[in-house]
C-alpha cells in the first residue's frame, strides 16, 4: 500500500509546485467575502501532507483487514478439506494432497500468512 501512495504524490508534487508561489508553496489559502469561505485552494506543501495523510490512513485500514483475515484463519474458518478423511469447510473446497491446494487456491490457501 505505501508504494501505490508514494507513487501519486510524486505526480501530484510535480503538478502542485507552481512558480508563483515559490519560494514558500503556501499549505494552502481561504478567500473570505462577508465571513464565508468561498474559495479555499490548496498548493504545494498542504495538498501532498494531504496525499501522505491519506496513504497512512488506507496503509493503516488495509493493515487492519490483513490482521483480521490472518484471525480467521489462524481459527480454521478458512480450512481445506485435504484428502478423502481430512477435516475442514466444504465451501472452501476439497483436495487430494496439500500441494494441490496451494496451487490451485494461491494466497487464499488456509496455510498462507500475510505479514503485518
Amino acid at each position: 500500500m505505501p508504494t501505490p501512495s508514494g507513487n501519486i504524490n510524486g505526480a501530484v508534487s510535480s503538478n502542485v509546485y507552481r512558480a508563483p508561489d515559490a519560494p514558500w508553496y503556501p499549505l494552502g489559502e481561504a478567500q473570505l467575502y462577508r465571513s464565508r469561505i468561498v474559495r479555499l485552494t490548496m498548493a504545494g506543501h498542504g495538498l501532498v501532507l494531504m496525499y501522505i495523510g491519506i496513504g497512512i490512513i488506507f496503509t493503516l485500514i488495509y493493515h487492519f483487514f490483513l490482521v483480521k483475515e490472518n484471525a480467521r484463519r489462524d481459527r480454521g474458518e478458512r480450512d481445506e478439506i485435504i484428502g478423502k478423511d481430512g477435516t475442514g469447510n466444504e465451501k472452501n473446497g476439497r483436495f487430494a494432497t496439500l500441494e494441490e491446494a496451494k496451487v490451485e487456491k494461491g494466497d487464499e490457501w488456509s496455510g498462507y500468512r500475510y505479514m503485518t
